[in-house]
């Protein structure tokens, strides 16, 4: 009895060490890595929502338009500049002041000097209630010497003109 005693328990163990070889990860000769836990990278937050794009609140009424581009355009008012440049300079506030204007709900448009074709420089037209109102813009924009000053003052024998679509933000 002790020779089967003996002999179950030698089974046992070859028994053991053959299914441990089949049951192993690593192939013989091989040491297993011990792997410690894999860390997720944390998930980052999302971004936040961007807020609404700044939205330009125009005057609307003319003194108020001609403070606003006077303050947006200081480099445009200088004095001693070429005659040639203050034209230029005046045509683009001009342009400013009826964009600016009908952005903020007012009808403005150029004026026809004389009835047209030309467009006046400093003088603009307004249409309100039926009627076309002309509007003198600055002050004596034709002497380059001076500092350009901005008006908003009533003018005579205005001819609207379209100024177009303008570009508000």
């Amino acid at each position: 009895m002790k020779r089967f005693a003996v002999v179950v328990f030698l089974a046992g163990l070859m028994a053991g060490c053959h299914s441990s070889q089949h049951s192993s990860p690593v192939a013989p000769g091989q040491i297993a890595e011990q792997q410690a836990p894999v860390e997720q990278p944390p998930v980052p937050k999302p971004p936040a929502p961007k807020p609404p794009p700044h939205k330009t609140v125009y005057p609307s009424n003319g003194p108020a338009v001609i403070r606003y581009v006077a303050r947006k355009y200081p480099e445009r008012l200088k004095a001693g500049v070429s005659r040639a440049t203050r034209i230029k300079n005046m045509k683009f506030l001009r342009d400013r002041v009826i964009e600016a204007g009908k952005c903020g709900g007012m009808d403005l448009g150029w004026n026809l000097k004389r009835g047209g074709p030309e467009i006046s420089i400093d003088f603009i037209t307004e249409r309100r209630h039926g009627k076309v109102y002309g509007h003198d813009i600055a002050i004596d924009y034709d002497n380059p010497k001076r500092k350009l000053q901005l008006v908003w003052r009533g003018g005579k024998y205005p001819k609207y003109k379209n100024f177009g679509k303008p570009h508000c933000d």
